[in-house]
C-alpha cells in the first residue's frame, strides 16, 4: 500500500507539500498540485481519514438523529441526507433517538462524542429550552420538522396543522360531514398539529367535534387497521376518513378489503403522504403531501452553510400540497 512518502518521492515534492495538497491548506502552485494528484492516482494512494481529521480539526462526518430506523418515512429521510452528504464528501453517522427525551439526549451525545462536524436533528421530544442551550455549543445543527422560537435560522419546518385542515376541508367540500380521524399519538407535537387541523376545519364549517370519531394509533399499518376497526364499531355510518399517516391509511384499506367495503363507494379517504405509498393503493388515495425528501435536502444544505460559518437567513416553512386522486366521492 502506497504511503504519503511514496507520493512525495514520485511527485518530487516534500511530504509537507503532499499534506498541504490533501488538506487544502497553504499556498500551493497549481502545477505542483497537479503533480501530486497524478502521483496519487498512479500509486492508487488513498489518504487516511483519521490522520486527515487530526490535521484539519475536522472529522469530515455529519450526524443524523432519527426516531427510528424502520418505515418508509425514515428510510426516505436517511437516504436523502446520505445523498446530500455523498455530494459534499462527508461521512454520515446515524443515531436513533427512539421515542423519549432521554434517548434523544443520548443519541445527540453519541454523535458529539464522535466529533461530528455538524448535526441534523429529527428530535421530537427534547424541550425547546434544551435545543436553545444546545445552539450555544460549538457543534452546529439543523432541526428537521421542528419550529423553535429563537432558532428560526436552524429550523426546516412543515405546516402540519394547515395540511390537516386542507385534507378535511377537501372532504367537507365534497359533502362529507361525519368524518372520522385516524390520529397519531397526541403526546407528539406533529400529531397534535395534524389533529388541530382536523378540529379547525370542522369548527370553521360549524361541525361539532365528536371524540368518538377519533382513534389514536402509532403511525403504522397495524395501528391504522385497529384504529379504523374501533371507529367503525361505534360509527358504521361514517362516510369519510382523514388519516394522519400514510401507513395508517394502508392499514385502514386492509380493513376495508377484509369487510368488502369499497373506496370511495362506501367510504372516502384523505391521508397524509410523504413517500407516495398512497399511490400504490387501489384506488390511489387522495393525499396532502409532506415533502420529507425536499426538507431533508434543505436541512443538509443549510447545515453545510453553518459548518462553513456562512450567515443563514430564517429557513422556509414548507407548505402542504393536496394531491387529488380517486379515493373521495361527492355526496349529493
Amino acid at each position: 500500500m502506497a504511503s504519503i512518502k511514496d507520493v512525495a518521492e514520485l511527485a518530487g515534492v516534500s511530504r509537507a507539500t503532499v499534506s498541504r495538497v490533501l488538506n487544502e491548506t497553504g499556498q500551493i502552485k497549481e502545477a505542483t498540485r497537479e503533480r501530486v494528484h497524478k502521483a496519487m492516482k498512479k500509486l492508487n494512494y488513498r489518504p487516511n481519514p483519521l490522520a486527515r481529521s487530526l490535521a484539519t480539526s475536522s472529522s469530515n462526518t455529519v450526524g443524523l438523529v432519527v426516531t427510528s430506523y424502520r418505515g418508509s418515512f425514515f428510510s426516505e429521510l436517511m437516504a436523502e441526507v446520505q445523498e446530500e452528504m455523498d455530494q459534499q464528501g462527508k461521512f454520515l453517522l446515524v443515531s436513533r433517538g427512539k421515542r423519549s427525551r432521554e434517548s434523544e439526549q443520548k443519541a445527540i451525545q453519541r454523535l458529539k462524542d464522535m466529533r461530528c462536524d455538524g448535526l441534523i436533528l429529527h428530535a421530537r421530544n427534547l424541550y425547546d429550552e434544551e435545543l436553545i442551550e444546545l445552539a450555544k455549543e460549538e457543534t452546529p445543527f439543523i432541526l428537521l420538522d421542528r419550529q423553535v422560537e429563537g432558532l428560526e435560522d436552524r429550523c426546516v419546518a412543515f405546516e402540519h396543522a394547515e395540511a390537516g385542515k386542507l385534507a378535511v376541508n377537501h372532504l367537507i367540500e365534497h359533502g362529507h360531514r361525519k368524518i372520522a380521524c385516524l390520529a397519531g399519538p397526541r403526546e407528539r407535537l406533529t400529531a397534535q398539529l395534524r389533529f388541530q387541523g382536523y378540529e379547525q376545519a370542522l369548527r370553521e364549517h360549524h361541525i361539532e367535534l365528536d371524540e368518538s370519531l377519533v382513534a389514536e394509533a402509532d403511525y403504522d399499518r397495524t395501528g391504522g387497521y385497529h384504529a379504523m376497526a374501533e371507529i367503525l364499531e361505534k360509527h358504521p355510518d361514517i362516510t369519510a376518513v382523514y388519516s394522519c399517516s400514510e401507513e395508517m391509511c394502508v392499514g385502514a384499506f386492509d380493513l376495508f378489503r377484509e369487510r368488502r367495503m369499497t373506496v370511495p363507494g362506501d367510504i372516502s379517504m384523505v391521508s397524509f403522504d410523504s413517500v407516495s405509498i398512497c399511490t400504490m393503493l387501489t384506488p390511489a388515495a387522495t393525499t396532502v403531501h409532506f415533502p420529507i425528501k425536499e426538507m431533508a435536502a434543505r436541512a443538509s444544505e443549510a447545515l453545510s452553510g453553518l459548518m462553513n460559518q456562512q450567515p443563514l437567513p430564517a429557513l422556509e416553512t414548507f407548505k402542504p400540497e393536496l394531491r387529488q386522486r380517486e379515493s373521495v366521492r361527492t355526496l349529493k
